[in-house]
């Protein structure tokens, strides 16, 4: 009998044992504990760009910087009008908001997009603008960038092939104009799109005024312009801007044929008034 009960014992004793079972930690004490789970990637971080209220300085004397007025070109109103060159064919400028552009938060790029352009061939287009004259000096910039067609960023050329801006000497008496230079140490990149400055001073006084004037290439692609400015040390109210320890002096020629004829077709323009909104019903 006493043999029976300890045989049940033992035979109870070794069935608990195969229930419970052997971790894998006992059968092997030296394996690695599992693998942590990869936490997930952080989501990107906003970037900050540089940004103003106003595109250019508060007295530049070019009354639409920010290409606020395109689609109203008025001459003499102080928008920007577009021609295509050597032709009277007015051309249809478009301007779009780019934060990252050198204009920032405070105007608008100017998009010259001529018609039936490809990546190799385009129409010259002209842009001009008048602005008040003084005693000077004067001094003049624009930034410009390139793309091709569908509108990614490409390289532009530094020399006049893609971009040529000039500031005319306003009197109809007079044969001078200043082209501007790329000041090739404030070239910036930002997202891949490549923008030049071209800038220049003019000594000279222009007492009739100005014309602030931007031919685009024949090499086709299209052309991003952004924040224009001329500035005067000699303000109307008579009040000196800080005088420039030094001065970049834009190239002087003589107006080509083709720039006096613009001038003339920008002169000639007669101004598109917009009629009034009709007066609102007075409530009885």
């Amino acid at each position: 009998m006493k043999l029976s009960l300890i045989t049940a014992a033992a035979v109870a004793a070794l069935t608990f044992a195969a229930g419970c079972g052997v971790s894998e930690a006992d059968k092997n004490p030296e394996a690695p504990p599992p693998a942590e789970p990869t936490p997930p990637e952080p989501p990107p971080g906003r970037k900050l760009v540089d940004g103003t209220v106003m595109s250019t300085s508060p007295v530049n004397l070019l009354a639409d910087p920010g290409f606020s007025l395109v689609g109203r070109q008025q001459p003499g109103y102080g928008s920007f009008i577009a021609l295509y060159e050597g032709s009277s064919r007015e051309f249809e400028l478009a301007a779009t908001l780019d934060s990252r552009s050198p204009a920032g938060f405070g105007g608008a790029v100017a998009l010259v997009r001529p018609d039936k352009a490809t990546d190799k061939k385009s129409q010259a287009v002209v842009l001009l603008t008048s602005f008040i004259g003084g005693k000077g000096p004067f001094h003049a910039k624009i930034w410009a960038s390139k793309s091709d067609v569908a509108g990614n960023p490409v390289d532009i050329p530094t020399d006049d092939s893609a971009v040529k801006v000039s500031v005319m000497d306003g009197s109809p008496e007079s044969p001078d104009a200043f082209d501007l230079a790329v000041d090739p140490s404030a070239t910036r990149t930002v997202d891949g799109r490549t923008w030049i400055l071209l800038r220049g001073d003019i000594a000279k006084p222009l007492a009739n005024g100005g014309f602030f004037l931007v031919r685009t290439g024949t090499k086709g692609g299209h052309i991003h312009l952004a924040a224009p400015e001329v500035t005067s040390d000699e303000l109307v109210i008579g009040q000196a801007v800080k005088s420039r320890s030094s001065l970049k002096l834009a190239e002087a020629r003589t107006k080509s044929g083709a720039e006096r004829r613009v001038i003339a077709a920008y002169r000639s323009m007669p101004p598109r008034l917009v009629p009034a909104a009709p007066k609102a019903q007075l409530a009885d």
